[in-house]
């Protein structure tokens, strides 16, 4: 469930969106920086004394990032998790992904490899998107907005990439089709929620 310890529940979707890119720059930092402290004891420490001395990356509440996740803070059972606003998207991001991995193991060689593996990390970012929406409170509709957008667009960015791919590999045609036609799904459920939450703000 999510615990957001900045608890602004007034910020529009902007406020949040300008918030979640700091959030994403201090993260790849972090992993700009851990491969030369990777074996050094207390490296975590290290790298986080070194990000805290950049300003630009000091978030807006300190010491705190933007999402703090503790799944027995309000005891939800996997069932009630399922039925929350939302999490019918994240079940269908996480099928259509593992489908995906299938067939990028089964059916792509070693030189496509590099391609695919770039859409099995966009899965992976689409999936992360859509448990903060669901863990996201509804009284906080700034961010489920901005986090909606941001799920659509990582949807439009999969299926262009996904596209490509039947460029080059027409054996795989029918199988990219059906993965295009459930994201389409998941867009157009995206957006009803989206349309959903700005009514709400009206």
């Amino acid at each position: 469930m999510a615990n957001n310890h900045y608890n602004h529940n007034d910020w529009n979707e902007f406020q949040w969106e300008n918030e979640i890119r700091q959030d994403e720059k201090r993260i790849s930092r972090y992993f700009q920086e851990l491969p030369e402290c990777i074996d050094l004891p207390g490296e975590e420490d290290y790298i986080m004394k070194k990000l805290s001395g950049m300003p630009d990356l000091v978030p807006s509440r300190t010491d705190n990032f933007l999402f703090d996740f503790d799944d027995d803070e309000e005891g939800l059972s996997s069932s009630e998790w399922r039925s929350r606003r939302g999490a019918d998207l994240y079940e269908q991001a996480v099928t259509i992904s593992l489908r995906w991995n299938a067939l990028l193991a089964s059916e792509l060689d070693s030189s496509m490899f590099h391609r695919g593996l770039s859409i099995t990390c966009l899965f992976g970012k689409l999936i992360s998107r859509t448990v903060d929406m669901v863990n996201t409170e509804d009284n906080m509709p700034g961010l489920k907005i901005s986090l909606l957008k941001r799920i659509l667009s990582d949807i439009n960015v999969l299926v262009g990439l996904l596209r490509r791919i039947t460029i080059v590999r027409r054996g795989v045609v029918s199988d990219i089709d059906v993965a295009c036609e459930q994201l389409q799904s998941c867009r157009e459920k995206a957006i009803d929620y989206l349309q959903e939450m700005k009514r709400s703000q009206a």
